[in-house]
């Protein structure tokens, strides 16, 4: 017997009843959606590729410090097939990544805590609105003092800037949840330790994964950042290395690798909590 999900792509199915899984939209309809999306995106970065070659022909910036695109991708393919720039790209998620991940388990823990105890909230609620302003790069001196060089100070700056929007994401996640949920978990004898389990922990998770993903883009600044004022190994210690040295187009090739991985960390997490998570409110009506 053929499941479901396969009868919904039946060639010989009509095509009103040919729809995308998880979506209410026809197959061509989201396949034209997507393509078109893709071609507005190439002519984005054809029209910002052309306008670069234009200030770079008409001389109001010095050629020298502002190559050309081909010799950019140039020496970006060098880097990566020599080794140093893909090198300092693992070196980069290698901290990013763990740092992250601290800020992910922490972030979700603190905020299911403030919203389901709200004394908690009210008693510590000023020491958050104390820290989170910091910025974090003004705590590197005072983490090269207590951590020293080294991972486990890349690992706090990472994790202290990251936590934020985790941690007041996640707290908004479970204060939405519809408290007809919870009352129906009452009726149904469930358990404190179950109700979050099955009901508030479901429900917020869309929000704590928009969370996560804004903090992704952070965390991978923070990790940049940190690499360049301290020369730790990564792409900011390899921008800076290069500039040092004289080096534009290595130094732009870096940077172009780094906007690269930004875009690619942002397009994973979206495509996880499309496939995961079809239920949050950016995805249900797509």
């Amino acid at each position: 017997m053929q499941s479901p999900g396969l009868a919904t792509l039946d060639p010989l199915k009509p095509d009103a009843a040919r729809r995308w899984p998880g979506t209410g939209r026809s197959i061509q309809f989201v396949v034209m959606t997507r393509a078109v999306n893709s071609a507005k995106g190439a002519a984005g970065a054809a029209v910002v590729v052309a306008m670069w070659e234009t200030v770079r022909g008409l001389g109001l910036v010095d050629p020298r410090d502002l190559p050309s695109t081909f010799a950019i991708v140039r020496a970006v393919a060098d880097g990566l097939r020599g080794g140093e720039l893909a090198s300092a790209v693992a070196m980069t998620v290698g901290s990013w990544a763990p740092g992250l991940l601290l800020a992910a388990v922490a972030g979700a823990a603190g905020g299911v805590a403030l919203a389901l105890l709200p004394r908690l909230e009210i008693a510590i609620r000023p020491l958050l609105e104390f820290l989170r302003p910091i910025p974090s790069v003004a705590l590197i001196p005072v983490a090269l003092l207590v951590l020293g060089v080294g991972l486990q100070m890349q690992l706090f700056m990472i994790a202290f800037a990251s936590i934020w929007p985790v941690l007041f994401s996640t707290k908004t996640g479970v204060e939405g949840v519809d408290p007809r949920f919870m009352e129906t978990g009452r009726v149904l004898h469930l358990r404190p330790g179950a109700r979050i389990l099955r009901i508030v922990l479901p429900a917020a998770l869309p929000a704590f994964a928009t969370g996560l993903r804004t903090a992704s883009a952070i965390a991978l600044v923070v990790a940049i950042t940190v690499e360049m004022l301290t020369g730790q190994g990564g792409i900011g210690s390899y921008i800076e290395n290069v500039r040092l040295n004289g080096l534009v187009t290595e130094m732009w090739a870096a940077i172009f690798v780094t906007g690269v991985l930004g875009y690619l960390v942002n397009a994973v997490f979206m495509a996880i909590e499309r496939a995961l998570m079809p239920w949050g409110p950016e995805y249900r009506d797509r």
